[in-house]
């Protein structure tokens, strides 16, 4: 009756790398919220078929959906031309079949995408805005009850009035969204339905595990708190639940969690303290602020097990964090990088180029900020480019950031490509720092 669908995105090195992660956690908790409501589901996660051409992709789409009638399709800004294209597969098999689009990318720009398909393709049924475990399951049943009685969704129009964080173009052709979103209890969610992923071409060997939603912090280029009102975090009891779950399936080498563990300072304690008293001996990583790590948050880690601590620094300038509300002292940072260093935890520190109030000299400053960091060869630096994702400040405040994006093709929109200037750097400048900070990147690199 539905099939859940995972776009294919990594590239072929990355599929087969050591640390490949599995698929949106999003899929797998509808999937097991479906299979819980006894609604038909299956998976069609196009990653684990990464050695197709685009021909032989398409023929698989074509195979698999079939049977089915409901179609739900994940996306973020980059990936959205990937679900339109499995969008228009599935319509061009039948017209009848529904389309209904979720992620962080279609949850702030529905009312775009949606009158723009109306008057173009007609492809786009249904977007679940943001956090859509409820929203995705009345629509679902609505949708099931609709066909089976072979009863038109016009005549019922009402009653998808009444879903939560819905958005569609209604039958007398206008936008109908309820704004209003209802508010997951993360404990109440069943675990991730990872057996409903295929055991055909299973390269995942690193499991993700969402320990909350929300953040407490308004960093200018992130969505994070505008998809997430309220910060929630799950119970430890409810965490380490989901790790046994993932060690009874002997196939994951590595856990990852998301994101910033150490959001609050009690979790993060009993967070730890969990793997010690319970003796987990699988190896794990996580996200986490490392400006609050002193001495003891890192022999902590250690002895939990940690192995692996990606953190945000960003930059190196207060000036360009400060602008962008990204309220760290980089003192502090080295510190926590100098403390987790002293327990041999490796770290993948990530940084950004061409943030508003960004100059050659802030980017010279960085560089040697990186420099005089106690980084080894166990350790990663990634540089990436300020991108304004839909959702983020630096989407919605363009004027108040005083800067001029011009990029207006999402496919860009990976961190990778300059998309908007600022008055203090031009295309040109950002392009000409841009390359300066990948040579700094390539000097610090994971040999294992």
């Amino acid at each position: 009756m539905l099939l859940l669908i995972n776009p294919r995105t990594s590239k072929p090195s990355e599929i087969r790398s050591r640390f490949f992660r599995e698929p949106n956690l999003g899929l797998l908790y509808l999937a097991a919220i479906l299979d819980l409501n006894d609604i038909p589901v299956e998976i069609l996660d196009l990653e684990q078929f990464i050695d197709l051409n685009e021909y032989e992709l398409e023929n698989l789409i074509y195979e698999r959906i079939n049977d089915f009638k409901i179609f739900g399709i994940t996306c973020l800004t980059n990936t959205f031309h990937l679900a339109l294209n499995i969008a228009r597969i599935i319509k061009n098999y039948n017209r009848n079949n529904y389309i209904i689009l979720g992620g962080p990318h279609v949850s702030f720009m529905y009312e775009d995408i949606l009158i723009n398909d109306k008057k173009t393709e007609d492809l786009i049924d249904f977007i679940c805005i943001g956090e859509a475990e409820t929203s995705f399951l009345k629509l679902v049943k609505f949708l099931r009850s609709q066909i089976l009685n072979e009863e038109s969704i016009k005549k019922n129009d009402n009653q998808l009035q009444t879903i939560n964080g819905l958005a569609y173009i209604n039958s007398n052709g206008k936008l109908s969204i309820r704004q209003a979103m209802d508010e997951i209890n993360l404990d109440s969610l069943p675990l991730p339905a990872r057996y409903k992923l295929s055991q055909e071409n299973y390269y995942y060997n690193v499991a993700n595990i969402i320990v909350n939603r929300g953040c407490p912090n308004q960093c200018s280029f992130c969505s994070r708190q505008n998809l997430f009102k309220k910060i929630r975090i799950r119970s430890i009891k409810s965490i380490l639940e989901e790790i046994r779950d993932i060690q009874a399936l002997r196939t994951y080498s590595h856990i990852n969690f998301y994101d910033n563990i150490n959001i609050d300072k009690a979790f993060f304690i009993s967070f730890c303290k969990m793997f010690i008293e319970n003796e987990i001996k699988i190896p794990w990583g996580c996200e986490l602020r490392v400006d609050t790590i002193g001495y003891d948050e890192a022999r902590l880690l250690k002895k939990a097990g940690c192995q692996l601590i990606a953190t945000g620094i960003e930059s190196a300038n207060e000036k360009v964090l400060k602008t962008n509300f990204k309220y760290q002292d980089p003192e502090n940072v080295r510190f926590g990088i100098i403390n987790l260093k002293k327990q041999n935890i490796p770290i993948q520190a990530y940084f950004i180029i061409g943030l508003p109030g960004e100059t050659e000299q802030s980017v010279s400053q960085t560089i040697e900020f990186i420099k005089s960091l106690p980084f080894d060869k166990n350790d990663d630096l990634n540089y990436f480019v300020a991108t304004p994702y839909p959702g983020s400040r630096l989407w919605d405040e363009q004027d108040y950031f005083n800067i001029k994006i011009f990029e207006k093709d999402f496919t860009k929109y990976d961190c990778n490509h300059i998309i908007f200037t600022t008055k203090e750097l031009n295309k040109r400048k950002l392009e000409e720092l841009y390359s300066k900070t990948k040579q700094i990147e390539t000097i610090y690199h994971r040999t294992t």
